[in-house]
């Protein structure tokens, strides 16, 4: 087999994906509300010691450590075996169907994509896309108070994701990366 490596450094805005818009805002819908709640109700989601999953926030190594300005849930929905469902909200009560629906959606787009992304490196996109086919999947819910001094806090420290692909769904007007172009999906 032929390794290969390659970094992609563009933000695209993806459509024609297939993914029903109510399915997007459903999640959003159930995102947003698990982020209204109080915090002692949000803690009892809270990230065990030396995990990323759950409610909290990433990579808290010290006290005295600066921390972003905004809470995040993580969750792991794929493969079904890795979950942890004492992580994932029961409040909104619609909130453990909606992910799955929605991390299901995830799972197909990102395949077709990795097939396209195979198409256009002249590789073959079956043999490309089932590398991933039966990975672990990775969903981070952001959320960013309103801060006074917005100009002065960072909402997500500077990072590189360790993953195959990255796809972001923008909840609202808070800026986030920048959508630089439209990408059409071809249909596999």
């Amino acid at each position: 087999m032929k390794a290969f490596a390659f970094t992609i450094d563009v933000v695209k805005q993806l459509i024609n994906h297939g993914v029903e818009d109510e399915v997007i805002e459903k999640m959003k819908m159930d995102v947003q509300e698990f982020f209204k709640l109080p915090l002692e109700k949000k803690n009892v989601y809270a990230q065990p010691p030396n995990s990323i999953e759950g409610y909290g926030q990433a990579f808290v190594v010290s006290e005295d450590q600066k921390l972003d300005w905004g809470d995040m849930l993580f969750l792991v929905p794929l493969p079904p075996s890795q979950r942890s469902m004492r992580l994932w909200p029961e409040n909104p009560t619609s909130f453990r169907e909606t992910l799955d629906k929605y991390s299901s959606e995830l799972h197909r787009v990102s395949l077709n994509l990795l097939k396209s992304m195979a198409k256009n490196l002249g590789v073959n996109p079956d043999k490309f896309a089932s590398m991933f086919e039966d990975g672990r999947q990775g969903i981070r819910m952001n959320y960013y108070p309103p801060c006074e001094h917005a100009d002065k806090v960072i909402g997500l420290t500077s990072h590189s994701d360790a993953s195959g692909l990255t796809l972001l769904v923008q909840v609202n007007e808070v800026k986030g990366l920048p959508s630089q172009e439209k990408w059409e999906m071809d249909s596999y």
